[in-house]
């Protein structure tokens, strides 16, 4: 993935200066908007119509910035919902060769970590089974079947729908629905080092309505179908015996 260049990064805590003098908070009871999402790397504001032009400077449609999203610009919501899709990827038949792989690289990483400091029960657990999958790797690959995916990790995709007036007389309305930029670790520093990103709503605060809600999908039945997973970075590699 191309790495994002200065110009496509704003200074987030400037426009927070901004956003300080003209957010609003919505309640549910109160406006009919849906309950909003309580996720710590979900960074979301909502802003009057009136103060949508502050904001053009910011507005890129064409080249959009990396760390912040307009998700409704020009188009004031008047009616909000809240969603998220269960995201993850499911790779079949994973080839033996592969799966010795991420089981010796995982059994390494217990290995040493074993020098550092004693090794938790689970940890000797799972140790102990890497070992015995490896011989039977090496002993009788046909006998096992492999697939990797990333399903358990519940990583969930937000999106905002709202609906809109598209027409100058306020009459006609149009649905949208935008996904919402989330915090994310870098992948070398997942202790400590964030990457920032926010969304701003603008709302048409005399049109609020009742939103609708949605649902979404899971992959649960299939991967039950595997007797053991062993977890690798945000994935993993699930093992089973073939009949």
């Amino acid at each position: 993935m191309a790495k994002a260049i200065t110009t496509d990064l704003l200074p987030l805590p400037a426009v927070r200066l901004l956003l300080d003098s003209c957010t609003v908070t919505l309640e549910p009871m109160t406006h009919q908007i849906s309950s909003m999402p309580k996720e710590s790397g979900l960074e979301y504001y909502f802003v009057p119509a009136k103060h949508m032009r502050l904001f053009s400077p910011y507005h890129r449609p064409d080249r959009p910035f990396k760390n912040l999203k307009l998700l409704n610009y020009d188009r004031p919501a008047i009616s909000i919902s809240f969603y998220n899709k269960h995201k993850y990827k499911i790779d079949r038949d994973v080839e033996p060769v592969v799966a010795q792989q991420i089981l010796q690289a995982q059994r390494d990483e217990l290995y040493g970590s074993s020098f550092l400091e004693q090794l938790s029960t689970g940890q000797q657990q799972q140790l102990q089974y890497i070992d015995n999958l490896l011989r039977s790797l090496r002993d009788h690959p046909a006998d096992l079947n492999f697939c990797i995916s990333n399903y358990h990790q519940f990583y969930r995709y937000w999106y905002c729908s709202y609906r809109y007036f598209d027409d100058v007389d306020r009459i006609k309305t149009s649905t949208s629905n935008e996904h919402m930029l989330k915090h994310t670790q870098r992948a070398k520093e997942r202790s400590s080092a964030i990457n920032e990103r926010l969304n701003i709503i603008f709302v048409d605060m005399n049109y609020m309505t009742r939103p609708v809600p949605y649902d979404n999908k899971l992959v649960d039945r299939e991967l039950e179908t595997f007797d053991a997973s062993i977890p690798f970075g945000q994935s993993a590699l699930y093992v089973k015996k073939n009949i």
